[in-house]
C-alpha cells in the first residue's frame, strides 16, 4: 500500500479540488421514473402495442393457414414462435421494471447520503 503522502497526490478524481462537483437532480430523476413507469404500464396494458395486444394480433392458428400438411407445419412453427415472442416480451417488461427499481433505489440512496452528510448530528 502506498504511504499516506503518496495517496494524497494521486490522480484520483475525488481529490481534485478543481473538478466540478457531482450533482444529482432528484426532481429530474423523479420525472424520468414517472415516464419510465408510464412506458412499462403501456407495455403491460391492453392498448395497441402492449403484450396483450401483441398476443391477440399475432396468434395464428391452423385455420389461418389451411389443413394441408405444410400449412399444419407452418402453423405449429408460428405457434412456437408466438409463444417465444410472448416470453421475450414478458422478460423485457420484467427487466424494464428491474431497471426502474434500480434507478429508484439509487435516487433514494443518494438522497439519504446527501441528507446524512448535510445534517448536523452533533447539535
Amino acid at each position: 500500500m502506498a504511504p499516506l503522502d503518496d495517496r494524497a497526490t494521486s490522480p484520483w478524481p475525488g481529490l481534485d479540488k478543481n473538478r466540478p462537483a457531482v450533482e444529482i437532480k432528484r426532481d429530474r430523476i423523479k420525472q424520468l421514473l414517472k415516464a419510465l413507469e408510464e412506458d412499462v404500464a403501456r407495455l403491460e396494458g391492453s392498448n395497441e402495442g402492449a403484450l396483450q395486444d401483441m398476443r391477440s394480433m399475432t396468434n395464428l392458428t391452423e385455420a389461418h393457414f389451411g389443413t394441408w400438411d405444410t400449412a399444419k407445419d407452418v402453423a405449429r412453427t408460428t405457434g412456437k414462435a408466438h409463444m417465444k415472442i410472448g416470453v421475450v416480451y414478458q422478460d423485457t417488461i420484467a427487466k424494464y421494471r428491474a431497471a426502474i427499481e434500480l434507478l429508484r433505489v439509487a435516487a433514494y440512496n443518494y438522497g439519504d447520503a446527501e441528507q446524512a452528510s448535510t445534517t448536523n448530528k452533533a447539535g
